[in-house]
């Protein structure tokens, strides 16, 4: 049942990874080594 929701969520989270906003997050994450404040705000918005 849950592999329903986690393969496509899977899918388009890939699919959405050159979205200009991820790939600055990526470099910030990258940059300044702390990347759980980085990953929140991302999921909060």
């Amino acid at each position: 049942m849950m592999e329903s929701l986690f393969v496509p969520t899977l899918i388009v989270a890939l699919a959405e990874i050159g979205d200009k906003t991820q790939l600055l997050a990526l470099l910030l994450a990258a940059r300044f080594r702390k990347p759980w404040p980085i990953i929140a705000g991302i999921v909060a918005a």
